[in-house]
């Protein structure tokens, strides 16, 4: 299994982290999705390498875009 933390930009309430945990739960290969507001990151565990562009796209037609990783 891997892991990658992605930075978040547009994430300001609980509303916003369910929305970013649900886009991402949504592709295909991610097992686990973590979401911190405070630090504004998502740990996601996948069975998969999944690219920062796939990550955006689930984010498409949302305020919330993924800006780089840890």
């Amino acid at each position: 299994m891997m892991k990658k933390e992605l930075l978040l930009e547009g994430m300001k309430c609980d509303g916003c982290v369910a929305t970013v945990k649900e886009k991402f739960s949504a592709i295909a290969g991610v097992e686990e999705v973590i979401v911190d507001l405070e630090e504004k990151t998502a740990t996601v565990k996948m069975n998969q390498d999944i690219s920062e562009t796939t990550f955006n796209e689930a984010l498409s037609g949302t305020k919330f875009k993924v800006t780089g990783s840890k």
